[in-house]
């Protein structure tokens, strides 16, 4: 009976820490993709670069009115300028061959530290416009200080003069939003693929999705036949050639996991007989021969592998166990532990 579990969050820590260089380099074409988005989208509005009038007041607050301090903020302030007290007064002053709604889409008010400094821009795509509407504005908010109770006077301190908009060829915000972006898909990505269970990581993996002992593990570098998910493997194998004299390697690649397995195996298992393992032709229905599962780490291949299996018992063979091949040694390690039995 397969026995159902949940995420082996450990497992799923572990794929992460072991993609870190690849998400470092989603990282970086994030970066790029991010910030060569923004740089296209400053060339495409260089065409029709506006034109921006940047002009600074001083607010002169009346003496014992301090209480408008409070309320004079930036939202305040781009209701008040849009009133017949200062917009309908630059109305005036401009003249008939202006739009209110269009005026007034062209001011925007910041109060940027101080509420004492008000910092009015003008934009729009006319140099001359955009010029006209700052002086009608100058006139308008310098009148309105000194109709309101609230405020001793309103005067300009600074004016930086109409410029055309400057392009920000390099913005921090869009090369973070691409890392951001390329970076959690790749996450997304790997822990969907991890959840969905096409893929085996441990020999619990083997033993929850086929129903099958896990004999061992075997990586696909640096193993060594005193280390210890080695010793495992070779001693199980070692039991299965007692009790049968032929032992199939079933695979879901034609043949060319089990080469890989038995490759790996004389790297090191010298004190093994290697004539015993045969590629599974057929379905293997000896008395003496069963048949072992090999399941390679970190590929989809569970209903593949499945299907073999299912069709080799259909036919009469029998299923041994599985072994876990192919594994990332460094994967195992942070896994299970260096010196730690599986």
């Amino acid at each position: 009976m397969i026995v159902r579990q949940g995420i082996d969050s450990k497992a799923l820590l572990v794929t992460l820490i072991r993609k870190l260089p690849q998400l470092l380099l989603l990282a970086v074409i994030g970066a790029v993709l991010g910030g060569g988005l923004h740089l296209l989208v400053v060339f495409w509005g260089m065409k029709n670069a506006m034109f921006v009038a940047e002009t600074e007041y001083y607010v002169d607050f009346a003496d014992g009115r301090l209480e408008a301090k409070d309320y004079y903020n930036d939202f305040t302030w781009n209701d008040v300028i849009a009133t017949d007290l200062i917009l309908g007064a630059m109305m005036e002053d401009l003249g008939t061959g202006y739009d209110r709604a269009a005026v007034k889409q062209m001011l925007n008010a910041d109060i940027l530290s101080d509420v004492r400094y008000l910092t009015i821009t003008v934009r729009g795509k006319e140099i001359d416009s955009v010029s006209e509407v700052s002086a009608a504005f100058c006139k308008a908010i310098t009148a309105f200080g000194q109709q309101k109770d609230e405020f001793d006077a309103i005067y300009q301190i600074e004016d930086n003069a109409v410029k055309r908009e400057e392009a920000h060829y390099f913005v921090w915000q869009a090369v973070f939003l691409g890392m951001l972006v390329v970076v959690g898909i790749g996450i997304f990505l790997i822990v969907l693929g991890f959840m969905v269970g096409d893929r085996f990581y441990t020999k619990t993996d083997v033993i929850k999705f086929l129903d099958l002992n896990a004999l061992g593990l075997l990586c696909k570098n640096g193993n060594n036949k005193k280390g210890i998910h080695e010793e495992r493997l070779l001693g199980n194998l070692k039991e299965l050639q007692k009790k049968n004299k032929k032992i199939y390697l079933l695979d879901a690649e034609d043949g060319k996991d089990a080469a890989l397995f038995v490759e790996r195996l004389r790297a090191f298992a010298a004190d093994i007989s290697l004539d015993a393992f045969l590629p599974c032709e057929r379905y293997c229905v000896e008395e003496d021969a069963v048949i072992l599962a090999l399941v390679p780490f970190e590929k989809i291949y569970r209903e593949k592998i499945t299907d073999e299996i299912n069709n080799a018992i259909l036919h009469g063979g029998k299923i041994a166990g599985a072994v876990l091949t192919e594994c990332d040694r460094r994967w195992v390690d942070l896994y299970y532990g260096k010196g730690v039995k599986a």
